[in-house]
């Protein structure tokens, strides 16, 4: 049984988004323990976290989920050798 090229595309770029997901989760609380020398917050939307920090982390893990799904799809299509689908 043969799958088809967007259920093929489907299966690839989710198992790269899985993995793109952890270490950039990893490397995203890693860098602002480095920075902040604190632990991230675990809810930026509480009361008891501060404006200022729940913008910038929203902001960096926003920022590093977008790169890493960019990434782990443009690795898909070179992995994949063929013609990218558009998904939506």
């Amino acid at each position: 049984m043969r799958i088809s090229d967007e259920t093929a595309w489907k299966l690839l770029t989710a198992a790269g988004a899985f993995g793109a997901s952890y270490a950039t989760k990893a490397l995203l609380q890693k860098s602002w323990r480095g920075v902040t020398g604190k632990k991230p917050p675990t809810n930026p939307a509480a009361a008891e976290t501060a404006w200022s920090e729940a913008l910038i982390w929203t902001a960096a893990a926003s920022l590093s989920a977008g790169l890493a799904s960019l990434v782990a799809k443009r690795q898909a299509a070179k992995l994949k050798a063929g013609p990218v689908p558009t998904l939506h």
